[in-house]
């Protein structure tokens, strides 16, 4: 008994000591719902969210992170393969000028930080929107993508083309994408709708499949916001966290540009770019 106890007191003061008295006196009322009703009801969904919230605010990927059951892989692929796909993703240029805040996006956040890149990689392409602009600048070209239905249309999109790959992923992990192999890596619009746990293991990978020197520019949720636009819980200082842990380097994260005109910043998104360290 006096084991238990101890071993309680000192679980407690781990909490409170990495986030706080409000996370020490939350944590259990949320375990406890959970338990009792196996699934999350409107109170302990609030008190998911503020676990989430604090611990993203710290940069822990700590225990409401990794008990978040939404935003699956098998929830994506569902969704996704259902997905109406006639507008091509283009359904999400932001504000009232899409053409011209996608124009910007491909000027200033994706060509501006592609270098010399050869050797590609796309996670999440869904309909091609991206790839197109990616293909002609790559000698190898890999899309990476939870569903078939995303495959095949981007697929048609761009032809039948020997430097492109087609790579069925779990959720978690890029298949048959060989170690250090890959110059640059792109994602957006995807990352927003990965559960943490799949966000790391994701992370994990752009840092295998990285040669040194590489850079990785991802679109992820950013400051919690979890409901607007079917948004995973993520923060910017976690997912840096994340990237940091796997030996990246976080060479910047912001949620506008073209001086502010334009930006991710309607569901309160974030682009981060990541390096491979030189060898």
């Amino acid at each position: 008994m006096r084991a238990a106890i101890a071993e309680r007191t000192r679980k407690y003061r781990s909490r409170y000591e990495q986030f706080g008295l409000l996370y020490t006196a939350l944590a259990p009322m949320r375990f406890l719902t959970t338990l009792a009703a196996r699934r999350l009801d409107e109170t302990s969904d609030s008190i998911e969210a503020q676990l989430l919230k604090i611990e993203g605010a710290h940069g822990i990927l700590g225990p409401a992170h990794r008990a978040y059951s939404g935003h699956s892989p098998g929830e994506n692929r569902a969704i996704w393969s259902e997905w109406d796909w006639s507008q091509g993703g283009d359904e999400w240029n932001d504000t009232d000028e899409p053409e011209q805040w996608k124009a910007t996006l491909v000027d200033e956040v994706l060509l501006s930080n592609i270098g010399d890149a050869r050797a590609i990689l796309e996670i999440g392409p869904g309909a091609g929107r991206w790839s197109e602009v990616l293909r002609p600048r790559a000698e190898r070209l890999v899309l990476v993508d939870v569903t078939e239905r995303a495959l095949e249309l981007t697929k048609k999109r761009l032809g039948d083309d020997a430097k492109v790959e087609y790579v069925l992923t779990d959720g978690a992990a890029f298949p048959d994408v060989e170690d250090a192999s890959i110059d640059f890596a792109w994602s957006f619009d995807v990352f927003v709708h990965i559960a943490p746990l799949d966000v790391a293991s994701y992370v994990a990978e752009v840092a295998r499949v990285l040669r040194p020197g590489g850079t990785a520019v991802i679109h992820h949720s950013g400051r919690l916001q979890r409901f607007p636009g079917w948004r995973s819980p993520m923060t910017a200082a976690l997912f840096a966290q994340l990237a940091r842990e796997c030996g990246l380097d976080v060479t910047r994260q912001f949620d506008s540009w073209s001086d502010g005109r334009f930006g991710v910043r309607t569901n309160d998104d974030v682009i981060t770019i990541l390096a491979s360290p030189d060898a």
